[in-house]
């Protein structure tokens, strides 16, 4: 009689087996899922670490750029106060203008002294 029982117990006893072995792939298949997305997940983890590392020394440079510039500005205009305005330099080229040898006339000597005699003349006449 016992062997009788395990027989009609035999079919439900493989068909357990067969489902315990469908759950153990199964199971086995979602492990390595898991350990590969832990695996993506750490080297995300990584690339981001370097890309920020990467973005935190560009801004520092920038920073340092900025810093740079700001200071050659500040230079720029410590120099401007020193040059000369527009109506500074109208004021030099009209003068300039006036001692031009090129657009002024010059007399000689001997021309400024005949210009004095006609003068005196004419004076004490």
């Amino acid at each position: 009689m016992p062997e009788k029982t395990q027989q009609t117990f035999q079919p439900e006893l493989n068909e357990l087996n067969r489902r315990v072995r469908m759950i153990e792939v199964r199971f086995e298949r979602l492990q390595e899922r898991v350990f590969s997305i832990e695996k993506s997940m750490q080297e995300l983890e990584t690339n981001f670490k370097l890309l920020k590392d990467t973005i935190d020394k560009k801004i520092s440079d920038i920073r340092n750029e900025l810093s740079l510039t700001i200071e050659k500005i500040e230079g720029i205009n410590k120099r401007m106060e020193q040059l000369a305005t527009k109506v500074e330099v109208e004021k030099i080229k009209t003068l300039l203008s006036m001692f031009n040898p090129l657009t002024s006339t010059f007399v000689s000597r001997e021309e400024l002294e005949s210009k004095i005699e006609e003068l005196k003349k004419s004076i004490l006449k």
